[in-house]
């Protein structure tokens, strides 16, 4: 959890279709690939809001969803929240290297019985994009591109009947406060509620 999510090909909300579209002209300028619609995997390269490191202004960036961890050599594309800081992997990323990952809504597995699975897709009960939390790192000097990681937690009641756990969603409008290194960061996860409803996915 959470191992895809999905971005609409028709992006309605202003805000977002522009968060989009400066994540694609910054691919654009280094030449990477980036993937702005349809059902996203870990390993994708997508658009990812953080503060430049530049001048901390926050803005839309390519980013890697997902890297290798460099000496165990598993994928990590998600991380939980309740033990990050105590992984020296995110040491940095904890405060300097916060993220939103935007979502049209994300998918989860209901397991039916021992071969049966049952994909749901989750939604903002607003209609709102999802805002996915995230920390990135630098993986090294020769990987141009940022890797990120979403940040998951125990999974809401009205989830639970389906997955013990969800990612943590960010409102936009707090976007500022999840991305200063003031903010603590556990604090703030322990305050956060966006209601999501749960469809029967149909792709």
């Amino acid at each position: 959890m959470c191992g895809r999510y999905y971005l609409n090909e028709d992006v309605k909300e202003e805000r977002l279709k522009e968060q989009i579209g400066e994540a694609v002209r910054v691919a654009a300028r280094i030449d990477a690939p980036i993937k702005t619609s349809g059902e996203i995997r870990p390993f994708d390269v997508v658009p990812v809001i953080a503060p430049s490191s530049l001048n901390r202004r926050i803005g839309a960036f390519p980013m890697q969803w997902g890297f290798h961890h460099p000496t165990k050599g598993m994928p990590v594309f998600n991380t939980r929240s309740e033990t990050v800081l105590e992984k020296p992997l995110f040491v940095t990323s904890v405060d300097e290297r916060r993220c939103l990952i935007p979502a049209s809504c994300y998918y989860e597995w209901k397991k039916l019985d021992a071969k049966r699975r049952e994909k749901y897709a989750f939604f903002a009960e607003d209609g709102e994009p999802l805002y996915l939390a995230g920390l990135y790192i630098r993986t090294s000097d020769t990987h141009r591109l940022p890797c990120c990681s979403i940040l998951t937690q125990n999974a809401h009641p009205e989830v639970k009947s389906i997955h013990e756990r969800m990612p943590v969603i960010v409102p936009f409008s707090r976007a500022e406060e999840w991305m200063s290194p003031d903010t603590d960061l556990l604090g703030m996860i322990q305050n956060l509620r966006v209601d999501v409803r749960a469809e029967k996915a149909q792709r």
